[in-house]
């Protein structure tokens, strides 16, 4: 009797990238659809911290990855509530990277629009959401306003989602 061969199969580097709130998951479902869409590159798991600052979203990663291993870790967090350095020293213990948005993450979106960034996290928001006619909640409201040329064109003058690229593409 002929010995039966399994075909061989590759396994996926995984990624888990966690959102302070709605707007930061949807931005990095939108980023997974442009960037790990070949189904060859890095399996991105997505989660929601639901706000509460770096402290939360930090422990919302370590709590996931305690269920699951994951390869790569990142936590995509607002800058205006400062990170102590009891959340950074949690995040380098558990291998997390974190990526800042300057103040929020709509700051971080208007500089891709080439927009003056203000100050404060609500002001950012206004200012984005007159500019875009949107909430910024769901990934497709992403897809309509920032295309992938766009945010490949921003990288260079924007470390943060240089960092953000760099890690969706499995570097």
């Amino acid at each position: 009797m002929a010995k039966l061969i399994k075909p061989h199969r590759t396994l996926r580097k995984t990624l888990l990238a966690v959102g302070e709130g709605k707007s930061d998951t949807a931005f990095l479902k939108y980023l997974k659809s442009v960037v790990c869409n070949d189904g060859e590159g890095l399996a991105v798991t997505i989660r929601n911290a639901n706000g509460k600052g770096p402290n939360n979203v930090i422990s919302t990663a370590i709590g996931a990855n305690t269920i699951a291993y994951y390869d790569k870790k990142l936590c995509l967090l607002d800058t205006d509530i400062k990170w102590t350095s009891e959340n950074k020293h949690a995040a380098i213990k558990n291998k997390i990277e974190l990526v800042g948005s300057i103040p929020c993450l709509e700051g971080m979106l208007l500089k891709i629009l080439g927009q003056s960034v203000p100050h404060d996290s609500v002001t950012c928001k206004q200012h984005l959401n007159l500019i875009t006619k949107r909430k910024m909640l769901d990934p497709e409201d992403f897809a309509i306003n920032f295309s992938y040329r766009l945010l490949q064109n921003a990288r260079s003058n924007i470390p943060e989602l240089d960092k953000l690229l760099f890690i969706f593409e499995g570097k």
